[in-house]
């Protein structure tokens, strides 16, 4: 017996099926409790998967490659909105014109979500921890900016610099901790000593500027970080995350 093939449903049905007659955030949650949505559960772990996506990345609504994402989230990439969207449009990709790039960026995915991912080898895993120093360090330098800025009692400051950076707590105590201490050293040279203490195996140079600089070129010019032409990433079997 062939299958049943279902036409598509109507605008209007579509629309009632997925609440969108609704107004508004009350009534939203309305549906969702009654529909038996954990909501609250889901809300939570958003919240939590955002907060360590901008704790790492500098512009979190810029072009981030999927790979930091999984990295960032190893155990949880599926409960952040900006995976799953990322992950729908190489879907879309993939399905609709059959775009080989997008293909095995999904591949790549459900190997990871697998366990299965490869890609450990020292260099690259080196690559890609420095890429994560580098973002660490400009994040707490822009969190750093904001408490400079920021004006009132500690408390005050605290969170006027969570709501200008929406970073967490910590962050913004250390950045209002630091404006308060005096003889401060360069934003710079502070963020560094940060990253390096919460395990970022940073190379020492010189200066902490020239050891930036230097992290910096690895993090923008690493083989093993910038996507290769076509032709090259089928060369080993290996899949792209970009």
């Amino acid at each position: 017996m062939s299958a049943i093939v279902r036409p598509p449903l109507p605008p209007a049905a579509r629309a009632l099926a997925s609440g969108g007659e609704l107004e508004g955030p009350e009534a939203l949650l309305a549906r969702a409790c009654a529909m038996g949505i954990p909501w609250e559960r889901l809300l939570r772990r958003e919240i939590a998967a955002e907060t360590t996506l901008r704790a790492f990345f500098v512009e979190v609504d810029g072009n981030w490659p999927l790979w930091a994402a999984l990295a960032a989230l190893p155990f949880c990439p599926l409960q952040s909105w900006r995976v799953r969207d990322r992950l729908e449009g190489l879907s879309s990709e993939a399905r609709s014109v059959g775009c080989p790039r997008a293909a095995r960026a999904l591949r790549a995915v459900f190997r990871h979500l697998c366990g299965k991912a490869s890609g450990c080898a020292s260099a690259p895993a080196l690559a890609r921890h420095l890429w994560f120093a580098y973002q660490r360090v400009l994040v707490l330098q822009h969190i750093g900016r904001a408490a400079h800025r920021s004006h009132g009692s500690y408390e005050e400051c605290v969170a006027c610099v969570t709501a200008k950076t929406t970073c967490c707590r910590a962050d913004a105590e250390w950045a209002v901790r630091r404006e308060d201490r005096p003889g401060k050293s360069h934003l710079l040279d502070d963020a560094m000593r940060k990253a390096r203490e919460e395990g970022f195996e940073i190379p020492h140079q010189s200066t902490e500027a020239r050891a930036f600089r230097r992290l910096r070129s690895v993090a923008r010019s690493s083989p093993h970080l910038v996507p290769r032409a076509p032709a090259l990433q089928n060369g080993n079997g290996s899949e792209d995350l970009e």
